[in-house]
């Protein structure tokens, strides 16, 4: 069921649904969007909450987007490892298998 959470940005308060036990992840979720938003105010000076909230979600889709490319890399490369190790396994495997003439 999901519960009411108070969060602030920019000075107002929201209330917002969230999962029963993911409150305190929705209220660090928002402390990093808060700290952004404000970081981003101060740095730009931008008066609309429109235009800073729509450049922080640019930011962190972008952040988002990288980390998931990252992650898509690192798999790529642990799956050509297993790959590997699976051929040199199997070699291993075989050529003990393979009667030892001398």
């Amino acid at each position: 069921m999901a519960q009411g959470v108070d969060i602030i940005l920019l000075g107002k308060n929201y209330r917002v649904a969230c999962p029963e036990g993911e409150e305190d992840k929705l209220r660090r979720a928002a402390d990093e969007l808060s700290q952004r938003l404000e970081t981003l105010k101060e740095k730009t000076r931008a008066n609309s909450t429109e235009h800073l909230a729509i450049m922080v979600g640019l930011h962190l889709a972008y952040e988002l987007h990288k980390e998931q490319a990252q992650n898509q890399n690192y798999a790529d490369n642990m799956n050509q490892r297993i790959v590997e190790l699976q051929h040199t396994i199997e070699r291993a495997l075989l050529e003990q298998s393979q009667p030892n003439i001398d």
